[in-house]
């Protein structure tokens, strides 16, 4: 059997190069050749150790590449050798009870993580290829950069969330965190049609909201979000407020946000886990609605593949560096600073 190379956290703070067997497409599969894969906060997770998992992992989600085999039951014409393409790894089993209520991103083999052969655990996006049923590809246009396609998933994450917040066109939108996937927020809440301020206490992360179109940008360590957003609204609070970060005080503080009859948006899981406080009241009284977001849905990832391939949006920038497989450690140590966004690796 033919042989690929992977990378693998193996322990705490370390990332190897390993060996695994290549896989081969089953009659409804395509196997990709992996170009590049995104470092996304999970694997950050896996690798610094607040995320528990069996080792060896092979994480990686975000993954673009060239179609290199196609199964037998796999239409050679929609889905040529060649063709570049983006891969929604998460899996959806289309007969769960949330699959056929159009709850994809809620299937029951969503963490069914072993894609690439029972030897391996993890996503397996941080390998020389991977092999997915035809239904997870995506073609993509030729002339998209690396850079804006290996964006793709996160983009279909985003997407999801913005299902969820549901704004209308000129609505007020408050994001909270100005990460990569809270500047992808920025970015998809001005494709909306809505006014849009991001509050993000590092400067650099404010610059590069407003060269996105972010309308205003507030650094919550000197200036008060909630004085900002009741002068800015009239005193009514926003009607969509997305929390990208990871801390529940600030998930607390995003709910006092929302005006009557908005909706809150917990984007981000919170690490830790730390309950926070809640009034029943407030959401009897003004109508607020507070929900969540998790993982792309087939609509949301055909959406993201449709705005980036036909260059309706270019969220490049966003892209810190992209990194030689072979410099695994540098990617992921990378991927953890805090003065990066996002860091990719290339096979």
């Amino acid at each position: 059997m033919s042989k690929m190379k992977a990378i693998a956290i193996t322990k705490e703070k370390k990332v190897e190069i390993i060996e695994m067997n290549k896989p081969i497409p089953k009659d409804n599969e395509v196997l990709v050749k992996v170009e590049a894969c995104g470092i996304c906060t999970w694997d950050q997770r896996v690798y610094v150790g607040e995320k528990k998992v069996p080792f060896p992992l092979i994480g990686g989600h975000e993954v673009v590449g060239i179609i290199s085999a196609v199964g037998s039951n796999v239409n050679p014409k929609l889905f040529a050798v060649g063709d570049k393409a983006a891969v929604r790894v998460v899996r959806s089993c289309h007969s769960c009870y949330y699959c056929r209520h159009g709850m994809t991103n809620m299937c029951i083999e969503l963490n069914t993580l072993n894609l690439n052969g029972p030897e391996v655990y993890g996503m397996g996006g941080f390998a020389e290829y991977i092999c997915v049923d035809k239904s997870n590809v995506w073609r993509l246009d030729e002339s998209v950069s690396i850079k804006s396609t290996v964006l793709i998933e996160p983009l279909a994450c985003v997407a999801r969330s913005y299902e969820k917040g549901l704004p209308n066109v000129g609505d007020d939108i408050i994001v909270i965190g100005g990460g990569p996937m809270g500047l992808l927020h920025v970015l998809y809440g001005k494709l909306c049609g809505c006014r849009v301020t991001l509050s993000e206490p590092n400067e650099q992360r404010r610059k590069i909201a407003k060269s996105l179109g972010c309308d205003f940008t507030i650094d919550p360590i000197n200036e008060d979000l909630e004085t900002f957003v009741k002068k800015l609204t009239d005193d009514r609070g926003a009607e969509v407020v997305f929390d990208t970060t990871p801390i529940p005080a600030l998930a607390e503080q995003a709910m006092k946000l929302v005006g009557p009859n908005g909706r809150c948006v917990m984007y981000s899981s919170m690490h830790p886990n730390t309950p926070i406080e809640i009034s029943p009241n407030v959401f009897h009284s003004t109508e607020m609605v507070l929900t969540g977001s998790v993982s792309p849905s087939i609509e949301s990832f055909d959406t993201a593949v449709n705005l980036i391939s036909k260059k309706i949006i270019d969220p490049s920038i966003l892209i810190t560096r992209i990194y030689d497989y072979h410099d695994c450690t540098e990617a992921f140590e990378a991927a953890i600073s805090q003065d990066t966004l996002r860091i990719a690796i290339k096979f």
